[in-house]
Parts: C-alpha cells; structure tokens; sequence
C-alpha cells in the first residue's frame, strides 16, 4: 500500500471513530436538551436504523424515534468501544461493542450490553451512518428487546 493510500485509510478510520463518538454525544445530549439536529445530521438522508424495537426509515423517522427517548429515559450514557472498521473507497462497514447506562423517567437504572453493526458512506467528503444495526444482547430493565 502507498503511503497516501495509507495516510488516507488512516485519516478515514479516525473520522469514522470521530462520527461513531459524535452519536454518543449527541444522542445523550438531545435526550437531555430535546435538540435532536446535531444527532440527525450524522445519518445520510436515506439512512436505515434497525433498532430491536422497530426499523427507521430516514432522518425524519429518526428523530422522531429519538424524540420518543426524551419519554423512556431521564439520563444516559451511550458508550461504544473496540471498533472493527474496514474501509473500502467511499463505504465502510464497522462492528462496536455498546455499554448504555440510564435512568429511566420511571427512576429505575439499568445498562444495556450488545453491539452496532455499521454501514458508512461518504457524502461530500464527510462519512454518515448509512445503515446501524443495533444488537442487544442484555437489558437490565427490558427497554430494548
């Protein structure tokens, strides 16, 4: 591999890890504040979310899933870790483990253990989810199965 080619599967990888980072951010924030902008424009417009619950289909149904958070929980902490991501081009897929703590609006705490599998396309030379699938493995109080 030439050293460009290198240096730019290097500099994907990084802004890839940077958009995965940014969900977990960004979600825990607009659970918190009702502003969901920043988290929608992580996805590509046609994005798919396949989440236990139920498949979204779009940035409107996104959001309006991620609206339906603000009810379930008082606070949360998303966390993704030990990434997998190959690269090809314009599209990558990667694999995340997830620990998610919350509070719920009911008072009960809990996590949730399982992992993403992602799909990324770049657009206008920024990377965005273009498909996540969510796969739970545990959920101390049953919010995601």
């Amino acid at each position: 591999m030439a050293q460009q080619d290198l240096a730019r599967e290097v500099r994907d990888y990084q802004q890839i890890c940077g958009l995965r980072s940014a969900y977990s951010h960004a979600i825990d924030r607009a659970i918190d504040t009702g502003d969901w902008d920043e988290f929608v424009s992580l996805y590509a417009n046609d994005a798919v979310v396949d989440y236990p619950q139920e498949t979204l289909r779009g940035r409107d149904e996104i959001e309006a899933f991620g609206r339906g958070l603000e009810e379930m929980y008082e606070f949360s902490v998303h966390t993704a870790q030990m990434p997998r991501i190959d690269i090809d081009r314009d599209e990558a897929a990667g694999r995340w483990y997830m620990l998610v703590f919350y509070i719920a609006t009911d008072g009960s705490e809990g996590y949730v253990l399982g992992w993403y599998d992602d799909e990324y396309r770049r657009i206008d030379g920024e990377w965005k989810f273009d498909r996540i699938a969510a796969n739970v493995t545990r959920d101390t109080d049953g919010f995601h199965v």
